[in-house]
């Protein structure tokens, strides 16, 4: 990608050159005028590199990987000291060159400088510049114009020369290329890479201040998700997906790509692992691809960072916002009372747990804190399918979703949109102690499948209301509460 910015008066020229070059010295600018006005910059942004061995298969033009300037584009530059300044897009849309206008902006004495790009109006440390890679949504096979946003470039200041300031504009990213041909049409809705371990990072920050930029991890996840719309693709059409992804060595590792599409089927692919470095494109042709059948009846795809489906209704309901049964935790069956002297994974007490416990305190200790099968009431009575969400996958779904207390066909409860715009409903079905039916309506609980260790007579449960909710709860295992299944 190459931006170009013309200068008036006393000139800065921001240059970019090769992305895997070494930054510059940040340099002394302070024998530049003070107070030049400074009305537009030009930038020029290397074109992605490319593996040798695919370059004949990862080109987007016959020029080479780039991206093209739109006429929203806008570049950040940061003062040493001070506020960021935003520069817009004069001229160049469509094209690799484009000219930039910072609306007079004037260039301080005895300052340095730092850009990057895409703009973000709510930045203010040019320590910690936000990146994120969630939320990539490509519409169409074969298209590009989504990446832009995803294009995080960043450059420190360099020694003047002639009134000039040359920047060193690296890409932050990697971009990838998956590419296959289906035997059968498809309108495909979402493709995923997993590895084994937490390696991807998903969202991050970079520091303009130092010598070599780089993206600082502040969140990884074992998988990237991009999601996919309007994307049809006849039988056997080359079928052609586009991302990017923070630098990361994954050499010698095994990577899984899953393609899903809007019947619920899926394929995956096992992939080796490549050195993604940052500025380089690099391309996977999938063959041979598992079909590992349909995602089950009820499974909703809310786009979740770790890929996770979630049940559109609860264990035992007939619609989104019914209810459903209640279940104490560890027990499979809905019961008449719900008390310490009917639990039946104790002997009486709160002291006398016989399964999951992790101190002597209360009971007979095996160290289980997370529910076998056979104690799963998403499992026993949804199927092999389904199992219970542990207390980190609910609260991934309610600090990874949008949240919105409503009502649905007469019932109170939240709506939670994910990322790719699905949505569940999770219904404020009230819950059971002893023999008492309470607050139907006004709260939900929802159990996890997750002991909560230090009091062995307690698991995490997702609890909310109208105005809060709270996913890192605990309350006593013998209480009836809801439970919404995942997907295994």
């Amino acid at each position: 990608m190459k931006l170009i910015l013309k200068t008036i008066s006393a000139t800065l020229l921001f240059a970019a050159y090769a992305s895997c070059s070494e930054d510059a010295e940040l340099g002394d600018i302070s024998n530049l005028s003070n107070g030049a006005s400074l009305e537009s910059i030009s930038i020029t942004g290397a074109d992605f590199e490319t593996e040798s061995s695919v370059r004949s298969t990862v080109v987007i033009d016959n020029s080479g990987v780039h991206f093209l300037w739109s006429a929203t584009d806008t570049v950040g530059i940061f003062p040493n000291k001070g506020s960021q300044a935003e520069f817009v897009m004069d001229e160049g849309a469509g094209q690799q060159t484009a000219t930039f206008n910072g609306g007079g902006w004037a260039l301080k004495h005895a300052a340095t400088y730092s850009a990057y790009y895409p703009y973000n109006f709510y930045n203010r440390d040019l320590k910690n510049i936000p990146v994120s890679y969630q939320g990539q949504t490509q519409t169409g096979n074969n298209t590009t114009v989504h990446l832009g946003a995803y294009d995080f470039m960043a450059a420190g200041v360099a020694t003047p020369d002639d009134g000039a300031v040359a920047f060193d504009m690296q890409h932050m990213g990697a971009l990838v290329m998956l590419q296959t041909n289906l035997n059968e049409a498809k309108t495909l809705t979402s493709v995923e890479l997993k590895a084994a371990d937490e390696v991807f990072t998903t969202a991050g920050t970079l520091d303009l201040t130092t010598t070599k930029t780089g993206i600082s991890a502040t969140l990884l996840s074992d998988v990237l998700t991009i999601a996919l719309t309007d994307f049809h693709v006849a039988k056997d059409e080359t079928t052609t997906i586009y991302f990017m992804m923070a630098p990361a060595n994954l050499s010698g590792e095994t990577l899984e790509i899953t393609l899903a599409d809007e019947g619920g089927a899926y394929i995956k692919f096992d992939v080796a692992g490549k050195d993604f470095v940052a500025g380089k494109a690099y391309a996977y042709q999938l063959t041979e691809g598992e079909k590992l059948g349909t995602i089950p009846d009820y499974a909703v795809d809310l786009g979740l960072p770790s890929g996770t489906l979630w049940a559109d209704r609860n264990v035992g309901a007939d619609a989104p916002e019914d209810y459903g049964d209640f279940f104490a935790w560890g027990e499979t069956e809905a019961k008449e009372a719900y008390a310490w002297d009917t639990y039946s994974l104790c002997e009486g007490s709160n002291r006398t747990m016989t399964k999951y416990c992790s101190q002597s305190t209360y009971g007979t200790v095996d160290d289980k804190t997370t529910l076998d099968f056979e104690d799963d009431a998403a499992y026993v009575n949804m199927g092999d399918d389904w199992r219970m969400p542990t207390a980190a996958e609910q609260q991934e779904l309610f600090t990874k979703c949008t949240r919105e207390w409503t009502t649905q066909n007469g019932v109170n409860g939240y709506k939670l949109t994910g990322p790719n715009n699905n949505s569940i409903f999770l219904p404020a079905a009230g819950y059971h102690t002893n023999k008492l039916y309470l607050n139907a309506g006004n709260v939900g609980y929802y159990w996890s499948s997750t002991l909560f260790p230090s009091y062995s007579y307690s698991a995490n449960v997702l609890y909310f209301d109208s105005s809060s909710y709270k996913f890192d709860n605990r309350n006593n295992r013998c209480i009836g509460y809801s439970v919404r299944a995942v997907v295994r």
